[in-house]
């Protein structure tokens, strides 16, 4: 799928992860894939403000568990990130009808708690790295609703 790489600081976007999104996952739409971009965009804020060195370092000197959870709420502060940018392309005039209820529908689609089910029956909340729907789907909400980056600190 789509990642950010800090060494380059460039997003890499997967086109076949659009199409999954869609198909798969049950979340359609031009701003879906909107979301999934900004939340990459959010993980280049994050490394330019010093959030993802700190977050691998704390990473470094964790067990798996706790390593995990603090994936979590950098993912989280990522779709965080997304929902403040879509408040601003809000302000500007440029939502059409639908397309928020498009995020938030792919930020529950593409949680981890929905696709380990969907791959392997089940879910195990203690290897999440990126926050079950429900936490991607308020994640996101908290930064539209607010419009305010202060709001997505998770670390």
């Amino acid at each position: 799928g789509p990642f950010y790489c800090s060494a380059d600081q460039k997003r890499y976007i997967d086109l076949d992860f659009f199409h999954d999104l869609r198909t798969r996952h049950g979340a359609p739409g031009d701003f879906a894939q909107a979301y999934v971009i900004a939340h990459e965009v959010g993980h280049h804020i994050q490394n330019i403000t010093g959030v993802l060195s700190k977050s691998r370092s704390m990473q470094r000197s964790m067990n798996k568990k706790n390593a995990n959870e603090v994936s979590v709420r950098t993912e989280l502060m990522a779709d965080c990130f997304a929902g403040v940018w879509a408040h601003d392309t809000g302000r500007k005039g440029l939502l059409e009808d639908g397309d928020v209820d498009e995020a938030l529908k792919a930020a529950s689609q593409i949680g981890d708690d929905t696709l380990q089910k969907q791959s392997q029956g089940f879910a195990v909340p203690d290897s999440f790295t990126h926050g079950s729907s429900a936490q991607r789907y308020e994640w996101f909400n908290r930064g539209f609703e607010s419009g305010d980056p202060a709001v997505c600190q998770s670390l």
